[in-house]
């Protein structure tokens, strides 16, 4: 059984550790990563737009089925944010992307309807896209693609505010 840590709002460990997916209370949040993953053969900031690597989420999806998004998901208890995100990357597409190579590209806190939330870290970094193609867990991914930045960020405005759609905008000069 996986479980997570649970923060306040302002990011203080409350000392309570649960099961991942046993309903949060009021005021509670936990630690969630999204990994935005440009290509490496992309140009440098600045010299043209980049590639991303993007995944569909699963049709079964609790949130966002279907929808085309950037890899993500929960801090487990007692992990970093960095480690969470590397093996996010390594369970959802197979790809191996060291911690110390990942940068923070912002933070943000989703605050949901029931008083609960997330405390994200979206890091940031290049890889190679696999050359035998991307393996990916059928469990949560539907689908793997490459795609450009406006396309991205067309497909994760939808469920995103525009706040963090303009911090995705900066990440796509600085990367």
């Amino acid at each position: 059984m996986e479980y997570i840590d649970i923060f306040t709002r302002d990011g203080i460990f409350t000392g309570i550790s649960r099961p991942k997916h046993d309903p949060k209370q009021p005021g509670e949040y936990y630690r969630h990563v999204l990994i935005i993953m440009k290509t490496a053969d992309s140009p440098e900031p600045g010299e043209g737009e980049g590639q991303y690597i993007v995944q569909q989420r699963s049709l079964k999806a609790k949130y966002y089925a279907g929808k085309w998004d950037m890899t993500g998901g929960a801090v487990m208890a007692g992990e970093t944010p960095e480690a969470a995100a590397a093996r996010e990357v390594k369970e959802e597409l197979d790809i191996t992307v060291p911690a110390d190579e990942l940068k923070l590209g912002f933070e943000n806190i989703v605050d949901w309807d029931d008083g609960t939330g997330l405390l994200v870290s979206v890091f940031m970094c290049r890889v190679e896209v696999p050359e035998g193609g991307f393996k990916f867990d059928a469990r949560e991914v539907n689908d793997v693609k490459v795609m450009p930045f406006h396309e991205f960020l067309y497909h994760v405005s939808d469920h995103n505010d525009e706040d963090f759609c303009n911090s995705l905008k900066e990440i796509e000069k600085r990367l």
